[in-house]
C-alpha cells in the first residue's frame, strides 16, 4: 500500500507500479497463448467477417454498428459467460452476468512484454485519460474502491503516471461510518491529510456493493463508470435480463441475439417451488443486485431448495434461471436442455465446470476486448456428487470469498489464458471471438437501457 495521509485514504505517486503488486505471482511468470494475443490484436473487420461466417444469417453491418458503438454510460465493463453445448453437440457461449466494475487484470498475462503495467495502462490510457481530457471540472484525480486493493492501486498508480499527478486512493465501504469520501451537491469529496475535504474532477470507480447507496446519479465528478451503468443493468441482473429482451427484439430480424439461460424475472419466494417443478427439479436462484458469486443458489434437489429458502428474505424477489447440467440425461426436454462443455479431462479423467471473464473497453475505434481468464469449479462434472455436497461445488466458478476479516480469493482455481492453462479449456479463436460479439452486445443493451432510463448524454470521444 502507498503512502497513508488519512484514514482509508493513501496518496499515490508517479512511478510507484510496481508489477509484483498488481498481478497474481503466477500470473507474472505466465507468458501469454499465442491464440490469446492473436484475439485481442484482431481487427473489428475480421471479427465480424469471421463472425458472420460462424453465423450465416448474421447480419454483418448490425454486428459491426455494435462493434463500434461508444457507450454512453457503460465505457467499461465485465462479461461472465460459459462454454455450453446442447443433445446435438451444438456449442456457445452464453451470457450469465455482465458487471459494472470487473476484475481482471490481475489474471492477465501481459500481452506487450514492453508494456510494464499491460492492460492497466490501455483502460486508462485509451478510455479513461479521454473522458478526463474532455470535462471542465477542477480538483484532483481519484480511485475509489471497496474492495480489490490488488488492481485498484494498481489503477491508481497508472493514472498518476499517465496524467504525472498524484493521485488519492480512498477505500469507500458501504458500511464506513466515517467514510472518507463524499458527494456534496454531486461532487465528489475525499479528505485529505489535513482532514480537509479536497475536491475531485474525475475518479476511477471500483465500488461494487451497493454503490447506489452512497454514489449519486447525474455526478458532476467524472467517474468510470457512473452509477447510470450499475443501475440500467451492470449491477443488477433482472434489469439486464430485460435488457437482453429488449435488443433481442430489436434485432431479431437481424440474425443475432444475446444468448442467455432461460431466465424468469420478478419470481416471488412463495413461487419458488413451483419454478423448481416447472424446470424439472433444478434451476438457479439469483438475488438480482448480488455480485461476486454472493446470493446465487443452485438447487438440484428438495433439500438444497429448503435450504436456499432459508437464506433468502421472504419479501424479496428473484431471479431464477434455468441450469447449466452437468452430464447428459434423457430425462431432460432436448429442446431445452444445456451442458458444461467443461475442461478438458485431467490425467485423472475429472472435467471442470468453468466460465470465462471478458473485460472490454470503450475506445476512439469502438468496443474492444481488454483482458479474459477463466474460474473452474471446486468438483468435476463428470463425478457422482458426494452426499451432503451442496451442487454450488460443481456449478459455481466464482473466486472471490467473503469472511469476517473482508475478501479473498480461491486463486488455485484460476485459469489463466496462458502457454500453460490454455489448452486445458478447449477453446479455440472462434469461441473467444463469439464470446466477445455477445459481450458486446449485452454491453450495448445495458448501455442503450441507461440512455433510455436516464436520458442521452453527450458522448466523450
Amino acid at each position: 500500500m502507498k503512502l497513508s495521509i488519512s484514514k482509508n485514504v493513501h496518496l499515490v505517486e508517479p512511478g510507484d507500479f510496481e508489477p509484483t503488486d498488481h498481478w497474481y505471482p503466477r500470473v507474472l511468470n505466465s507468458n501469454i497463448h499465442p491464440l490469446v494475443a492473436y484475439f485481442l490484436n484482431l481487427s473489428h473487420d475480421q471479427m465480424v467477417e469471421r463472425y458472420h461466417r460462424l453465423h450465416p444469417s448474421s447480419d454483418a453491418d448490425a454486428i459491426m454498428g455494435i462493434l463500434k458503438y461508444q457507450p454512453k454510460y457503460f465505457r467499461w465493463a465485465g462479461t461472465d459467460l460459459m462454454h455450453v453445448t446442447n443433445h446435438e453437440g451444438n456449442r456457445r457461449l452464453t451470457v450469465i452476468e455482465t458487471n459494472s466494475c470487473p476484475s481482471g487484470q490481475k489474471s492477465m498475462p501481459l500481452l506487450d512484454l514492453n508494456v510494464e503495467q499491460g492492460g492497466y495502462r490501455r483502460l486508462i490510457e485509451e478510455t479513461f485519460k479521454p473522458l478526463v481530457n474532455s470535462v471542465q471540472e477542477e480538483g484532483s484525480l481519484a480511485v475509489i474502491y471497496d474492495k480489490n486493493p490488488m488492481e485498484n492501486i494498481g489503477y491508481a498508480a497508472t493514472i498518476a503516471d499517465i496524467f504525472g499527478e498524484n493521485v488519492l486512493l480512498a477505500k469507500f465501504e458501504k458500511n464506513d461510518q466515517d467514510p472518507p469520501a463524499k458527494f456534496v451537491e454531486n461532487k465528489l469529496f475525499i479528505r485529505n491529510e489535513k482532514e480537509e475535504w479536497t475536491p475531485i474532477r474525475a475518479a476511477f470507480r471500483y465500488v461494487t456493493q451497493e454503490p447506489w447507496t452512497r454514489i449519486p446519479k447525474n455526478s458532476k465528478t467524472l467517474l468510470l463508470n457512473p452509477i447510470e451503468a450499475c443501475l440500467a443493468g451492470g449491477r443488477n441482473k433482472e434489469v439486464a435480463s430485460r435488457s437482453y429482451d429488449v435488443f433481442n427484439q430489436q434485432f431479431r430480424d437481424k440474425g443475432i441475439r444475446i444468448f442467455t439461460p432461460d431466465t424468469y424475472r420478478n419470481v416471488s419466494f412463495q413461487e419458488l417451488p413451483e419454478y423448481f417443478e416447472k424446470l424439472g427439479g433444478s434451476m438457479v436462484i439469483k438475488v438480482p443486485d448480488s455480485n461476486a458469486g454472493q446470493g446465487v443458489y443452485t438447487v438440484i434437489s428438495e433439500n438444497e431448495l429448503a435450504e436456499a429458502m432459508n437464506k433468502v428474505n421472504e419479501n424479496d424477489v428473484y431471479l431464477v434461471q434455468q441450469l447449466i447440467h452437468s452430464n447428459y440425461s434423457k430425462g431432460l426436454d432436448p429442446e431445452k436442455a444445456w451442458y458444461h462443455v467443461g475442461t478438458i479431462p485431467d490425467n485423472k479423467g475429472r472435467s471442470f465446470a468453468f466460465d470465462l471473464r471478458l473485460m472490454m473497453h470503450a475506445t476512439a475505434s469502438g468496443i474492444r476486448p481488454l483482458a479474459v481468464y477463466s474460474r473452474r469449479s471446486r468438483f468435476p462434472l463428470n463425478q457422482p456428487l458426494p452426499e451432503n455436497m451442496n451442487s454450488w461445488e460443481v456449478y459455481g466458478t466464482n473466486l472471490s470469498i467473503k469472511g469476517e476479516d473482508g475478501w479473498t480469493y480461491a486463486d488455485e482455481r484460476l485459469m489463466l489464458f496462458d502457454i500453460r492453462n490454455f489448452g486445458q479449456l478447449g477453446l479455440g479463436i472462434d469461441e473467444l471471438i463469439k464470446g466477445f460479439v455477445q459481450s458486446a452486445m449485452a454491453v450495448y443493451a445495458i448501455d442503450q437501457n441507461a440512455i433510455k432510463t436516464f436520458g442521452d448524454i453527450q458522448s466523450n470521444l
